[in-house]
């Protein structure tokens, strides 16, 4: 839906409204993260999320045209840039994935959540059927679904960890 009615493929962008919405003298655009990330931005990081999880390439395809098309403002200004560079360096970066499964321990979950890991990728599975639904992609392959344990996968280079349930253990993968 945000391809299909907000993409603007002249100027590599999404509108900020979708195309279906009354008709504006102008349609507006969100290029710069001030006091909030701009749309363009959000949308970006959001791609190349899913590019990663899913291996779509028109994802990551959008995501390079978002960064291209921003590129000379992003260098002559980069504070008027900081979340589309915070999507630049994820670019560049082969991210770790963290694949949490079963959100039964909080406190685990709530400690990963609070860690600066802007090479990383986090999905939380809290069920078995959303992990059937998603096992179709190889971020989720090998991974199992159990009741009583919540388990951490951390994935680096396409190689992946044992599951991981303690803290520290994770700590030291990460």
């Amino acid at each position: 839906y945000l391809i299909t009615h907000f993409w603007d493929d002249s100027t590599s962008g999404f509108f900020f409204t979708s195309d279906n919405h009354e008709k504006l003298i102008i349609r507006p655009k969100s290029n710069y993260d001030l006091s909030m990330p701009s749309g363009n931005s959000v949308a970006a990081y959001m791609l190349l999320r899913l590019y990663h999880i899913t291996q779509n390439k028109q994802y990551l395809e959008i995501t390079k045209k978002i960064i291209e098309s921003q590129a000379t403002s992003a260098a002559e200004n980069p504070f008027a840039f900081g979340y589309l560079l915070n999507v630049l360096y994820l670019y560049h970066q082969v991210p770790t994935e963290i694949t949490i499964i079963n959100g039964k321990n909080s406190e685990l979950i709530s400690s990963l959540q609070k860690k600066f890991l802007p090479e990383s990728i986090m999905v939380l599975v809290t069920n078995q059927n959303n992990l059937d639904t998603l096992s179709k992609y190889a971020f989720f392959s090998g991974k199992e679904f159990q009741d009583d344990k919540t388990n951490v996968f951390i994935c680096k280079n396409f190689s992946c960890s044992l599951p991981l349930s303690d803290l520290s253990e994770i700590e030291k993968e990460l």
